[in-house]
């Protein structure tokens, strides 16, 4: 099979990665696989490039990423040129330290950039130590109407192998509770993912499990501001359930949406301020024995207002239910 211009365009392109000290031989925050999204713009078209890391050493304690991204797995921008019609480059940046976006001044090989990751969140820099090169080959991977984890789907075994680094490395407690920084077993989440636009206000979601002849609740968030899901657009979420439950008992999913807290300095908002609207459901799903994703349980589409800090809105599954 002959490649396209526009994949040999964007393997051409595509960074060259120094690991970060010491990552390699303990086998920690490794990067697993790459994608790249192609945008138009004014001036011609934009290449992005993105690296999902089996996990993260620093930044977003475990129980909180499993709550606001649904996975314990670090996924970075990490270069991003803008081209012209001709194929000059107009325009580089990497994500640096601190998530800033800075102008590519570092040294090539070919087209492609070389870049170092050099923090414990796998931010990068164009200057850095001669360690470990990787060159992951970047996939074609449009996001459209799915969040960046749909590109873990298509790639299962990126699920097993970052489950994997976070048991080995201690951050897995079948007693963990939020807040602890640690997590319960990958398996026992249930992970969902929907898409919504928000304004000041921050998400969550309850699943519903039969107990006695109702629905126990058990919430994402577990009451907490900070587990609180604070984007727009399509997201990841997920929710531990109880030992010895399954997301196959799932009765039922409800929405929520808390007016957002205040930011540094700032006053709070008055409570029921902000807006919300959900407007997708695209996956409700468990990990299996194995730590792959098992299929999904709900879709749903539709528009719904959430009120900050109003009524919760419910989708029931199974039994009289969507499929």
């Amino acid at each position: 099979m002959v490649a396209s211009h526009a994949e040999h365009e964007a393997l051409a392109h595509a960074p060259l990665l120094h690991a970060r000290r010491h990552s390699v031989e303990r086998f920690t925050d490794l990067p697993l696989l790459s994608w790249v999204e192609t945008r138009p713009t004014d001036r011609g078209r934009e290449l992005a490039y993105s690296v999902v890391f089996s996990h993260e050493d620093g930044g977003t304690p475990a129980d909180r990423l499993m709550a606001t991204w649904g996975r314990v797995t670090d996924i970075e921008l990490v270069y991003t040129v803008e081209l012209d019609a001709a194929g000059v480059v107009l325009r580089e940046e990497y994500q640096g330290r601190d998530h800033v976006i800075t102008p590519f001044r570092g040294r090539r090989e070919g087209r492609h950039p070389v870049l170092h990751v050099v923090t414990k969140n796998n931010m990068v820099s164009d200057r850095g130590p001669s360690t470990p090169r990787l060159a992951p080959a970047p996939i074609a991977f449009p996001l459209d109407r799915v969040s960046r984890e749909a590109v873990m789907d298509a790639h299962p075994w990126t699920y097993s192998v970052s489950a994997r680094e976070v048991r080995r490395q201690g951050r897995v407690d079948a007693a963990a509770s939020a807040g602890a920084k640690r997590i319960p077993d990958p398996r026992r989440f249930a992970y969902l993912e929907a898409c919504a636009a928000v304004g000041d206000a921050r998400l969550a979601f309850d699943v519903g499990l039969l107990q006695g002849a109702g629905l126990a609740w058990f919430a994402s968030d577990a009451g907490r501001p900070d587990f609180r899901v604070g984007r727009s657009g399509c997201f990841r979420a997920a929710v531990v359930l109880p030992p010895e439950r399954s997301v196959a008992e799932i009765r039922a999913v409800r929405f929520r949406a808390h007016t957002r807290p205040p930011r540094k300095g700032e006053r709070a908002l008055p409570r029921g301020s902000g807006w919300a609207r959900l407007e997708r459901v695209n996956r409700l799903f468990g990990l299996g024995a194995d730590d792959i994703p098992r299929p999904s349980l709900l879709s749903w589409s539709g528009s719904v207002d959430l009120p900050p800090d109003g009524e919760a809105f419910e989708v029931p599954l199974g039994p009289g239910g969507p499929p």
